[in-house]
């Protein structure tokens, strides 16, 4: 359930995102001090993470989600917020940055729940 963006800059599009993110131009993103990515809805802040992954040698940059340490499953409602937002923060602000978005229906790396 990751999301692989197919870019040829995968660093510059990460960084990107965190600039948006940090001048409150990225939707309701926030992200946390080791660089993971909220939904910042009052519903959804804290719930779930997006944790970045770097692949250098397949040009992707990856967000695997993560679960909150207390939540024993991720809800599919939940999944599903999670992502859409993702990709619609992405598409909205970034889609000159890169080629591709695939999202996986099943567990993929770098997914921790």
């Amino acid at each position: 359930m990751a999301i692989i963006i197919h870019t040829n800059q995968p660093n510059l599009l990460l960084d990107k995102i965190y600039d948006a993110i940090d001048a409150k131009k990225a939707d309701k993103w926030e992200r946390t001090t080791d660089g993971r990515l909220t939904y910042g809805a009052l519903l959804w802040k804290n719930e779930a993470f997006f944790k970045p992954q770097i692949w250098v040698d397949e040009q992707e940059l990856r967000f695997g989600l993560l679960k909150r340490k207390d939540r024993k499953h991720i809800s599919s409602k939940l999944y599903t917020v999670f992502h859409t937002k993702l990709v619609e923060m992405l598409l909205s602000h970034f889609d000159t940055s890169f080629s591709e978005v695939t999202i996986t229906a099943v567990r993929a790396e770098p997914d921790d729940f």
